[in-house]
């Protein structure tokens, strides 16, 4: 068949007509939702396990609603509503795999660490600067806490240069826990953290992050340890890798 110019030129605008985000879309895999979001095309709420769209339209029902979403090319992001309430967003997590803070060299900056919301999984630890911070009977922190039952008060056990949260932590679960530092002085810091403990669906969504990342071991745990951050507390990435290692045996 002769292919005329004209012919040619109907080609061209046809495929000029093809819409771009049917090319570009990205598909991403829920791990966490926190909220309700509804999804505009199908009226149901947004859940855990689902495939959705980046083109897709959303409806955020909270101000506090939004989600954790992998993809396999493109990494983890977190979907939300824009300020301006114009529509949804795919950011990078706030808390960045590509950010090493300093060693704490000082008490407060441990105190400092350990206020607001900390995860707490068992494997929990904070590696300190011991060249210019030692730990000893002139210094060293106290954990308190009150059950309902009973008052808990002992050293944080430090051992190979970090600070351990002990382990009855997991068993009792405290609602709030007070971190003391003490001296030679007597009291010298104190700051008041919300242990946040792992759910039952804390195990799923690590497995469903490590699996989702591209990269090294090392990339992964980052990933991982960026998820805890953004959407349970603060935790470091030695209690992650631990965790990992331990829990998921990965």
């Amino acid at each position: 068949m002769k292919i005329t110019g004209i012919s040619i030129k109907a080609i061209v605008v046809s495929l000029m007509l093809i819409p771009l985000t049917s090319v570009a879309q990205k598909n991403y895999k829920v791990v966490k939702v926190q909220g309700e979001i509804q999804r505009v095309k199908t009226g149901g709420l947004l859940a855990v396990g689902e495939d959705i769209l980046d083109n897709e339209n959303f409806e955020f029902k909270t101000s506090y609603s939004r989600a954790f979403v992998v993809n396999k090319e493109t990494g983890c992001k977190v979907l939300s509503a824009r300020n301006d309430n114009s529509g949804p967003q795919f950011l990078p997590m706030s808390n960045s795999m590509s950010v090493r803070v300093a060693l704490p060299a000082q008490p407060s900056e441990i105190i400092e660490y350990y206020f607001g919301d900390i995860f707490v999984s068992g494997y929990d630890s904070l590696k300190i600067d011991n060249e210019k911070l030692r730990i000893n009977d002139d210094g060293y922190f106290v954990v308190s806490y009150n059950t309902g039952s009973k008052d808990y008060s002992e050293r944080m056990e430090y051992k190979n240069g970090k600070l351990v949260l002990p382990y009855c932590m997991i068993l009792d679960k405290p609602a709030k826990v007070t971190l003391t530092y003490n001296d030679e002085f007597g009291e010298s810091n104190k700051t008041e953290f919300t242990p946040v403990y792992a759910d039952i669906s804390f195990k799923d969504e690590i497995s469903a992050v490590f699996d989702n990342v591209k990269g090294s071991r090392e990339d992964k745990v980052a990933a991982v340890s960026s998820f805890v951050n953004e959407f349970y507390g603060k935790t470091t990435e030695d209690a992650v890798e631990a965790w990992i290692k331990n829990i998921l045996r990965l």
